[in-house]
Order: C-alpha cells, then sequence, then structure tokens
C-alpha cells in the first residue's frame, strides 16, 4: 500500500514540471509573434496626396510685365503673353481684372503708355470694357525697371512649395518615401488643370456622335476591313524574313 503510494507521488511531482516546460514553450513562441513598432519597414509607401494636398481656393492670379526706361512698344511676345492671361481671365469667370501702373518711378510715362498697349491686347481678346480697371502704386525713385502688374482673384488649384527637404534619399534606411515624394507631380497636376473643380466632380459626358456610329456600324454589318491608315496614306508590306 505504502509503495503504490508512493508510486503515485512520483508521477504526480513531474506534472507540474511538464506544464512549466509548455508554459515556458508558449512564452517563446508568443515572443516569436510579437514585432517591436521600431523593426517594421515601410513596405506601403506613404500616400503623397496626404503629404502634399492640393488646394482649392480664392488667390491672386498677377501677372508682372517690366518696362524699362528705353522700353517703347511691347514686343510681339510680350502681347502674346497678356494676351494668354486675358484667357486664362475670361475663363476663370473672375468679374474684375486690374491693370496696374507705377507712380513716381523714373520709367512712369514709360509704363503708362505700355499700360495702354496692355489694356488693348486685353481688349481684343475678348475681355468686357466694364471689367477692366486701371490703377497706381507707389514705387521708388530708384526703380528703374518698375513692373506693369495685371491681376485680378480667381478660384485656382495649388500646392505647397517642394520646400524643405528634412531627409535624404540615399540615407533612408527605413524603406519609406522620402519627405518630397510626389510634391512635383501635385504641382504640375494643379498648374495644368483646366478646371479646380475637376479635381472634385467629373463632367458630364457629351452626346455620342449618331452619324459616326451610324457609319460605324454600317461598316461593321457589310464586313468591310478596319484600317487605321489616315486619308491619304499607303499601306506598307509586312517585312519579310525578320527575326530568321
Amino acid at each position: 500500500m505504502h509503495a503504490h503510494i508512493k508510486t503515485l507521488h512520483r508521477a504526480g511531482s513531474g506534472l507540474p514540471r511538464a506544464i512549466g516546460l509548455a508554459f515556458g514553450s508558449l512564452l517563446l513562441l508568443a515572443g516569436c509573434s510579437s514585432i517591436s513598432p521600431h523593426e517594421v519597414t515601410g513596405e506601403v509607401p506613404d500616400d503623397y496626396r496626404l503629404n502634399h494636398p492640393i488646394a482649392i481656393e480664392e488667390r491672386l492670379v498677377t501677372m508682372d510685365i517690366p518696362v524699362g526706361l528705353s522700353t517703347g512698344r511691347l514686343s510681339e511676345a510680350t502681347r502674346a503673353n497678356v494676351n494668354g492671361f486675358a484667357q486664362r481671365f475670361v475663363a476663370s469667370g473672375s468679374s474684375i481684372v486690374a491693370v496696374v501702373a507705377p507712380s513716381g518711378s523714373p520709367n512712369e510715362m514709360q509704363a503708362a503708355a505700355a499700360a495702354v498697349e496692355i489694356e488693348d491686347v486685353m481688349l481684343r481678346a475678348g475681355i468686357d470694357r466694364r471689367t477692366l480697371e486701371y490703377r497706381v502704386y507707389r514705387a521708388g525713385a530708384h526703380e528703374t525697371n518698375a513692373p506693369v502688374r495685371i491681376a485680378y482673384n480667381a478660384v485656382t488649384a495649388h500646392s505647397a512649395p517642394c520646400n524643405p527637404w528634412p531627409d535624404q534619399v540615399a540615407e533612408n534606411g527605413e524603406n519609406r518615401s522620402y519627405f518630397n515624394f510626389g510634391c512635383a507631380t501635385q504641382q504640375n497636376l494643379a498648374a495644368m488643370v483646366a478646371s479646380p473643380l475637376d479635381l472634385l466632380y467629373p463632367r458630364g459626358l457629351t452626346p455620342a456622335d449618331a452619324s459616326r456610329r451610324a457609319t460605324v456600324l454600317e461598316a461593321y454589318r457589310d464586313g468591310d476591313p478596319f484600317t487605321s491608315n489616315l486619308a491619304g496614306e499607303t499601306g506598307g508590306e509586312v517585312a519579310q524574313g525578320v527575326g530568321q
């Protein structure tokens, strides 16, 4: 009877030890499954649209035209620039555009004559005379090339400048996008978009060309072969022996 009890005692004494070993193994496995935040690599790139967002707001749109003491009439290139600025003003839907000339500068007379030419170019570009205003600003006596400024307020799309550069691409060891990644793309997109609302809402589709659709369907029913050659171009022959 005593021997039997002693045997049970020995068998039971190994049970806590086995449980301890099993619990220790679980702790090791749990330690392997947990990863410190410092060990996580940035395999998912940062969203440049969040880092460099495009803002849509009303801003002052300007163009400065330098005028020298010996400036006569505006050059054709300058008139073309003014014409483009006037077209953008018309497309913006703004109500007032101002031509602001310097006053008190050595080139005051030349700038006033240039402002008259600028107004003429803008009127020829389709700007209503009632939306065109002439103003002056005080310039210094040393500003021999004080410019004539054209300005209007408009809702525009723009992004913040691409600076500073707090990190170096060559020294980035976290496998993450550098700070200014995508900034140039956002800048170009904001500059090229025809309407700032195009970044927020889609435009409506234009009606289908019924006549062109009928032409294509008729050619399909007749089994006419499709060709991408333009009118007046002749097709070429397939080269022989290529790759042999």
